[in-house]
């Protein structure tokens, strides 16, 4: 048995993906008729004679035939969605179509559209949308390759220059090599592009008859199932009036059945229920004005279902699915076993908690930060208990990373509270970017704060005829010459002989937690006689010991030049005392 295709669209947002989906939804809206197209639980179903339809002429002069039962588009268009949807082994999705606004090339989420496919090596397209918006563009023909003929030169060259920039784009950053899909002789070697325009549905025909291609020519082995096991994803869990708690499940291989069990993942592991109903929803047009949906007792792939069962309130979106028998039950719950234990997470004693709205975007987010110790990862919304533990570990961790989930009122009030850094966004890049441009931050500052935790290299004059006190303290005023002088600090003659201890700087008569180059104020140093350890106008030097040495050598690029110059100063200084003092 030969099953649709399954195919999935990504891009960045606004490059036009939704529009991507109406379009091809609108393009044969059904009026009743057999073979029309149908809106399923999270998918778009496309039969075959509606993709003929569409293409309509493009069929007959490529001289095709199209074998494949049709197309089920996932219509979550997205990165979560394509992460959710998972096997053991790869992506549900046999084909991807990457959308690139035409004008935008590609932006922040196509690079990382390209990671994931790459990653799940997964055959894509590229649409290349938007076309429209060239100036002069002509959208007189549905068929691109008609299309294109009547554009004058200019247009068709304005085209060819953004599809070059593309292309040299994809091969010389990622590796890809691709060329409009009428240029492409053999699909195997090339991703084909297809100009397109979701708005006046210019190429749509073009896309659809492209991507039937390749699923039949090249992923026929994968298309083929049996009659065994029913296998799916859950791609959400629901409240359903008068039903309960449902899952949405994409279904990719074997039958489900209603006399089945239902063996679902869970935070807990593996769970088994009895299925209380199958729900396919109707066609098109019924399911825009309200949800109805028909009880069947038999679905075959691939297909979008709703299952309602008992106790299912703890499955989880991307989480596998099984249906199975009694005597194939145990092989159902070992599929599933592995299947969750292959997106099991290592976490470490400390670090960020990370919290996502599917197993499959969990991962997804788990791999953009694979260099980011993490202490918790699971799905689901921000608890108290995520706040409580991320407060603990080192301050630059104190953070949760959130993929498309909200709060429960507990862990939102608990963060609330306690200012936790939460880093929410339902684009990867973003959550990744701001937690990491806080981590800097948090690093400069502490950074900053240990500077200020030392004494800082400083060069200072004592001005004649600005004694104010001579001993017990000594108050003097005098000039920074170079580098920071800073209360707490040490400071010596140019021979290294010790005079006293900086209490304070002051300036107009207030405290000031530190003085730089070229001003004038007055410091406090306990310990000192003006007169016998020094004299007015001698010039003072701050000390170093050698773990304070340590430390300003760390933060080096955060001395001044001045400061710079005045610890070689205080190295030669001291080392004429101890040449063995660095090590002390």
């Amino acid at each position: 048995m030969v099953r649709q295709p399954i195919l999935t669209v990504l891009g960045h947002v606004d490059s036009g993906k939704t529009s991507l989906l109406d379009e091809i939804r609108n393009s044969k809206v059904i009026g009743g008729e057999a073979g029309g197209i149908t809106q399923m639980i999270g998918a778009t179903e496309v039969p075959i004679q509606s993709v003929e339809d569409i293409c309509g002429s493009l069929l007959e002069s490529l001289e095709t035939d199209l074998t494949i039962p049709g197309l089920l588009f996932i219509d979550t268009p997205g990165h979560a969605a394509f992460s959710s949807l998972r096997k053991r082994g790869g992506n549900i999705a046999d084909i991807a179509i990457l959308v690139i606004d035409i004008k935008q090339g590609i932006q922040p989420q196509t690079e990382e559209a390209l990671k994931i496919l790459k990653e799940s090596e997964t055959p894509f397209v590229v649409a290349i949308n938007k076309i429209d918006t060239l100036h002069g563009w002509q959208s007189d023909e549905k068929l691109f390759c008609q299309n294109i003929k009547y554009q004058n030169e200019r247009n068709r060259n304005a085209l060819d220059e953004k599809v070059y920039e593309i292309m040299g784009e994809l091969h010389e950053d990622y590796q890809v090599t691709a060329d409009r899909y009428d240029r492409i002789d053999d699909f195997q070697e090339k991703v084909a592009m297809v100009p397109i325009s979701a708005e006046t549905g210019e190429g749509i025909p073009d896309l659809l008859m492209v991507v039937s291609g390749l699923a039949q020519n090249y992923l026929s082995d994968q298309l083929e199932t049996d009659e065994g096991i029913g296998k799916g994803t859950v791609l959400e869990v629901s409240q359903e009036k008068g039903m309960g708690t449902t899952v949405d499940v994409i279904h990719y291989d074997g039958i489900i059945k209603k006399e089945d069990n239902l063996v679902y993942g869970t935070s807990d592991g593996v769970k088994v229920t009895d299925i209380r109903a199958l729900l396919e929803p109707r066609p098109l047009e019924e399911i825009r004005v309200d949800k109805h949906y028909d009880r069947t007792e038999r679905v075959e792939p691939a297909s979008g279902i709703k299952i309602s069962g008992k106790n299912i309130e703890g499955a989880i979106s991307g989480a596998p699915v099984r249906t199975a028998p009694d005597e194939q039950l145990e092989q159902a719950k070992q599929e599933v076993k592995k299947e969750l234990k292959s997106v099991e997470f290592e976490t470490e004693r400390e670090g960020v908690v990370v919290k996502a709205d599917s197993l499959g975007s969990l991962e997804a987010l788990m791999r953009e930060i694979d260099d980011i110790a993490v202490q918790k990862a699971e799905v689901g919304p921000i608890t108290k208990t995520d706040v409580i533990e991320a407060e603990n570990g080192e301050r630059e961790m104190r953070s949760i990373l959130a993929f498309n989930v909200g709060f429960t009122d507990q862990g939102k009030e608990a963060a609330r509270d306690r200012g936790t850094e939460v880093f929410r966004s339902d684009v990867i890049y973003e959550i990744v970017e701001g937690y990491e441009d806080w981590r800097d931050r948090m690093e400069e500052e502490m950074r900053e704060e240990e500077l200020n935790s030392v004494s800082r290299p400083a060069k200072i004059r004592s001005m004649p005829d600005h004694v104010f006190n001579r001993s017990d303290p000594a108050v003097v005023g005098v000039k920074v010459e170079k580098g920071v002088i800073t209360p707490g600090s040490t400071v010596l003659t140019l021979e290294g002989d010790r005079v006293g201890r900086v209490k304070s700087v002051q300036a107009d008569s207030e405290s000031i937690d530190k003085a730089e180059r070229g001003e004038e104020v007055a410091v406090s140093i306990s310990g000192a006689t003006v007169g016998r350890d020094f004299e007015e106008g001698d010039t003072l030097i701050t000390d170093t010991n050698a773990d304070e040495y340590r430390k300003l050598q760390q933060l080096e690029d955060l001395l001044n030049e001045g400061e710079k110059q005045v610890l070689e100063e205080i190295v030669e200084i001291k080392d004429r005392e101890d040449p063995h003092w660095k090590i002390g």
